[in-house]
This record gives structure tokens, C-alpha cells and sequence, in this order.
């Protein structure tokens, strides 16, 4: 029974060859992996993890086990980010676990590794003395003495990595919501590195009030539409682009004006000619034949003035009102009918507020031009309604007059 339980303990146990093996496994994966844009999450901070896991796994007086499992542990914490940047945990959980099932590792030592890495990743409260050891390494590399160094390369990674843009007030809140979040559980770390972060936080706090108010920590996930738009588009294209656009939108809404203007002069003309001449003395006594065609002129000839007259009319949209809440007025008051109905004060105060916020302003532009795009797109289509029943209608008119001359 004795020997037995020996055996367990012998295989629950990290061989420290194994150690040297994972240094050069995962050396080598972030040769292979290589990505110019991590330059936070590099092979660096994976050997200062391990230093950093190491040191205070000896400073704490724990076990050499204990110390193996979480050095082996540091070693593949940050793996998986180099297939997944926005989920590593569950690659690197992968990654692990296929390494200590080739190096014939248990697979009751592997599950168990592979559940820390999980856990530390998620944020888990560390259950182990090699997972506690291991989760104050990374609250110490992370956001100890290196801190104010390494915190704009991870902004800049960040940035590379998403292809958005964050502003500096952002990044800053984040930064101190994640200090705020930062909890060490050995006795060596809270003496060491607890003041440490406590100064961090006093730094950071500052930072936050210099860049301005505190803003949601979601706008690193989920970005506004348009939010620092000027900072990856030069501002002069972007008004050029809004300017050649509202050109395009007014000249061909001023060609289906023209063209529908057209269309009801001369089916007005043609149905008032015909008309007189149905009236003119007795002609539809004497020539009965002329009353068909004629009548099918005027009909279809009405119809299609109709849908020329509903292009051209004027369609004014109104959206807002003083009961309008401004968070909405300010969305789109570009167009004249959404803010007529709106008292100076209330104008005033929303356009101020558009005038001092980017994302605001192109936001109203492009409202406004897909607005005026819809505008276009019912006057184009009415207009062609009311040239294909003139079309219809000319054609039967004369096609029906001819049959009646010489049938």
C-alpha cells in the first residue's frame, strides 16, 4: 500500500527535465508564430513570467513540486495568444495539455494544469500554491515595477492587433480599472509588490484626470461608428468625400426635377389639345373613330403627369420636436424639416453639441446623405413609373389610331 502511494505521488510529480523541454517548445513557437504587431505579448514577457513565478515560489518557502508546476505553468500562460489574440485561454489550455500528454505526463497532472491555466485566465481565484504563485507573477509583470515602461507598448499592440484606434483617456481608464482589479495572495508578494501596484494606481488615477472625464472601458471592444475617424483618414478626404457626394445627390436630384417637369408639361399640353379638340363642334359625331384613342390618351396620359408631379413634389421629413429627447435631436439635424419644429434654444444647444464632438458631426453627414439618397431613390422611381405609362400609353394611342384609319 505504501509503495503504491509513493507511485502516485512520483507521477503526480513535474520532472524538471520536463521544464527545459517547455523553455525550448515554446522558444520555438514564437519563432514560428512570429507576429510583428505583439510587441507586448512576446517571449520576453513569457521568460519574465517564469523568473518572476520562480522568485517567488523560493521567497515563500514552497516546495520544489510546487515550484516546477508553476514554472512549467508560466511558461505557457501567454501561448495560446499567438493563435487567438481575443481568447488565448482555451489554446493555450490546448497547447499545454498536448505537451505533457507527449512527455507522458499523468493524465489526472495534466487535466489538473490544464483547469489552472484555464482558471488564472478567466480570473479565477488560484487554488494551489503553484497557481497562487503563478497569478501574482503576472499581477507583478503585469503591472509592477515595469508598469509606466511596458503599459504603451501594450496600447500599442492592442491597436495593432484590433485595427482600431483607442484614445488616450480610454486606454487610461482601462488601465485603472484593471489596477483596481489586481489581488495578491502570497505572503511575499503583498509585502513586495502590494505597494508597488498602490503607487501604480495613485499614477494612473492622475493619468485618467489629466486625459479627461472617465469614459466606458466597452469602447475597447465594441468602438463607436466614426469614433477617431480623423486620426486614420486625413480630414481632407473625408470632406472631400462628403462634398462630391452631396454635389452628386443635388445635381441628379435637380435632373429628376428637370425631367419630371417634362413629363407634366407636355402631357398637360397633349391632354389639353386633345381635349379641345373631343370639344371642338360635333367631331365625335363625324368621326366617332377619333373617341377610343383619344380617351386612352388622356388616361394614360393623366397617370403618368401623376407620378411626374409626385417626383417632383416636395417631401419634407420632420423628426424631431421640443418634446424630443437632445440625445436624439443631436443624431441627425443636418436637414432643415428635422429641426424646424425645434425652439432657437434647443437648435442651438444641440448643434453646439455636434460641432464639439467628430464622431457627432460625420455622423450627421452621412445621416443626412443617406437620407437624401432615399429622397432620390423614390424620385427616380416614380419618374420611371410615369415615363413607361407615357411610353404605354403614346404607343397603344397610336397603334389604335392607325388601326381605325386603315382597318
Amino acid at each position: 500500500m505504501a509503495e503504491n502511494s509513493h507511485t502516485d505521488i512520483k507521477i503526480n510529480q513535474i520532472d524538471p527535465a520536463i521544464l527545459k523541454e517547455a523553455q525550448q517548445f515554446i522558444w520555438s513557437l514564437f519563432n514560428q508564430k512570429h507576429d510583428a504587431r505583439l510587441v507586448y505579448h512576446q517571449y520576453g514577457l513569457a521568460h519574465n513570467l517564469v523568473v518572476k513565478t520562480e522568485e517567488i515560489c523560493r521567497q515563500n518557502a514552497f516546495s520544489e513540486n510546487t515550484l516546477n508546476e508553476a514554472r512549467l505553468l508560466a511558461w505557457f500562460y501567454i501561448s495560446g495568444i499567438l493563435f487567438d489574440y481575443h481568447a488565448p485561454a482555451p489554446k493555450s489550455a490546448e497547447i499545454l495539455h498536448k505537451f505533457l500528454k507527449a512527455k507522458s505526463v499523468s493524465p489526472q497532472k495534466a487535466n489538473q494544469l490544464t483547469e489552472a491555466i484555464l482558471r488564472l485566465s478567466n480570473h479565477g481565484a488560484p487554488t494551489t500554491q503553484s497557481e497562487q504563485c503563478l497569478f501574482d507573477a503576472i499581477q507583478t509583470v503585469h503591472f509592477g515595477e515595469r508598469f509606466s515602461e511596458r503599459s504603451p507598448l501594450w496600447h500599442l499592440e492592442r491597436e495593432l492587433m484590433t485595427n482600431q484606434i483607442i484614445s488616450k483617456k480610454v486606454w487610461a481608464q482601462f488601465l485603472l480599472d484593471q489596477l483596481l482589479q489586481v489581488h495578491f495572495y502570497t505572503p511575499y508578494a503583498k509585502v513586495h509588490f502590494e505597494p508597488v501596484v498602490a503607487r501604480n494606481i495613485l499614477t494612473q488615477r492622475q493619468a485618467v484626470e489629466k486625459a479627461g472625464k472617465s469614459v466606458e472601458v466597452s469602447e475597447l471592444a465594441y468602438p463607436r461608428k466614426f469614433q477617431d475617424l480623423e486620426r486614420k483618414i486625413p480630414g481632407s478626404g473625408i470632406q472631400t468625400y462628403f462634398r462630391t457626394n452631396y454635389r452628386n445627390h443635388i445635381n441628379l436630384s435637380a435632373i429628376a426635377d428637370g425631367k419630371a417637369n417634362i413629363m407634366i408639361t407636355v402631357n398637360a399640353l397633349l391632354i389639353s389639345v386633345v381635349i379641345s379638340i373631343l370639344t371642338y363642334k360635333n367631331i365625335t359625331e363625324t368621326t366617332p373613330g377619333i373617341l377610343f384613342p383619344s380617351v386612352i390618351f388622356i388616361f394614360t396620359g393623366l397617370a403618368s403627369m401623376v407620378f411626374a408631379i409626385l417626383s417632383a413634389r416636395p417631401k419634407i421629413t420632420t423628426l424631431h420636436t421640443n418634446d424630443t429627447p437632445i440625445e436624439e435631436v443631436k443624431k441627425n439635424i443636418v436637414f432643415f424639416g428635422n429641426f424646424a419644429r425645434l425652439n432657437l434654444n434647443r437648435y442651438e444647444e444641440a448643434l453646439d453639441a455636434v460641432f464639439r464632438d467628430g464622431e457627432l458631426l460625420y455622423g450627421n453627414l452621412a445621416r443626412d446623405l443617406y437620407y437624401m439618397g432615399k429622397v432620390l431613390d423614390q424620385k427616380y422611381r416614380y419618374l420611371t413609373i410615369s415615363y413607361n405609362i407615357f411610353m404605354v400609353g403614346f404607343v397603344f394611342t397610336v397603334l389604335t389610331f392607325l388601326m381605325l384609319l386603315f382597318v
